[in-house]
């Protein structure tokens, strides 16, 4: 269920204020976001996942009645022939050991200041491979979340798209067909320079020094305090130290299989050339082609390769580099490219 139900009848009103939120430079793309709950004790065992339902034009609305008598996977057939179905969260709890990728359009991978866990090697990323190996096209994007800029402005991984029509449904369309990659940076912990405490991440193993204004009321060194008072202090700090700007991310400047790049269709010949180059802020770690969820070209130095490979029988590939610091760990970056498909 959700916290407000979107009527039939605000559907045009909602679309038209979206558009009129627009800017030259920021979209405001319309879409539904559903949260998921189930009993309390599945809840505690599973985690939670939201599903984002992004409508094609002309798509018909839908109010609480669209829900009723449908199980979950019921609800995602028939949310995805009205639009693109994305499943938000992959790592907290969405149920992807029961999809075959048929059902939905993409996934959404978070790697920011609350997910602070590695991108490279987790399970969300391996039911992705599955995906694709069984000849699904599910794209990857990155999560939507920003619930205050102070968090995520500058530590949020990004979708990238290359620079074509700039309208919200192309853009939804691009990503929807995987025609992107996602770039990750580090970001300097503000909140602890500003002295808050160590705080449990409710959402990821782990503790992080973050606490949102959500919080604020729960964490003692900060009862009392306006929220708002704890947001402006730390603002002028992300923006002066915080890796918000275009060139504080990696940057992925080629990735083709036959001059057919991400999103595309190439061919499963037994020589396909593939070429990919990359611009890091920290040194590189480690580049890796993977094809139906297995790697078949790995390197750890350089900014660019060019390699031909065999591919026969193989459904797609897929490219990750990784960087960071030696000497500070934390200081690390990551590309990830969707793949381009085989045929």
């Amino acid at each position: 269920k959700t916290g407000t139900w979107l009527h039939a009848d605000d559907w045009p009103r909602y679309v038209a204020d979206c558009r009129a939120a627009g800017t030259a430079r920021h979209l405001c793309v319309p879409g539904v976001e559903l949260g998921w709950e189930t009993d309390d004790a599945r809840r505690k065992a599973e985690g939670w996942f939201d599903t984002k339902w992004y409508p094609r034009d002309g798509a018909a609305p839908f109010d609480e009645s669209f829900f009723a008598g449908r199980t979950y996977f019921a609800t995602l057939r028939a949310l995805r022939d009205r639009g693109r179905v994305v499943i938000a969260h992959i790592d907290q709890g969405a149920p992807l050991a029961l999809l075959s990728g048929d059902e939905i359009a993409g996934l959404e991978v978070r790697w920011d200041i609350e997910e602070t866990r590695p991108l490279f090697g987790r399970p969300s990323l391996a039911h992705w491979d599955r995906m694709l190996a069984a000849g699904r096209r599910v794209s990857l994007s990155s999560g939507s979340d920003a619930h205050q800029p102070d968090e995520w402005a500058g530590s949020g991984l990004r979708t990238v798209l290359p620079a074509a029509a700039r309208d919200a449904e192309s853009l939804v369309a691009a990503v929807a067909a995987g025609r992107s990659y996602l770039s990750g940076t580090w970001h300097p912990d503000c909140y602890a320079a500003l002295g808050c405490p160590q705080h449990p991440n409710t959402v990821a193993p782990g503790e992080t020094r973050f606490t949102p204004w959500w919080d604020f009321k729960g964490v003692p060194a900060l009862a009392g305090r306006d929220p708002k008072e704890v947001i402006r202090a730390a603002l002028p700090d992300v923006l002066a130290r915080g890796r918000c700007r275009r060139e504080d991310h990696p940057e992925l400047l080629a990735f083709t299989l036959d001059g057919v790049s991400s999103g595309g269709d190439a061919r499963a010949a037994a020589r396909v050339e593939v070429r990919a180059a990359w611009r890091t802020n920290a040194p590189l770690n480690a580049a890796r082609l993977i094809a139906d969820g297995g790697v078949v070209y790995e390197t750890h130095r350089g900014t660019e390769l060019v390699e031909v490979l065999d591919l026969r029988g193989k459904r797609s590939v897929r490219l990750e580099v990784e960087a960071e610091d030696p000497a500070d760990p934390s200081l690390r970056e990551g590309l990830l490219a969707n793949p381009v498909y085989l045929r």
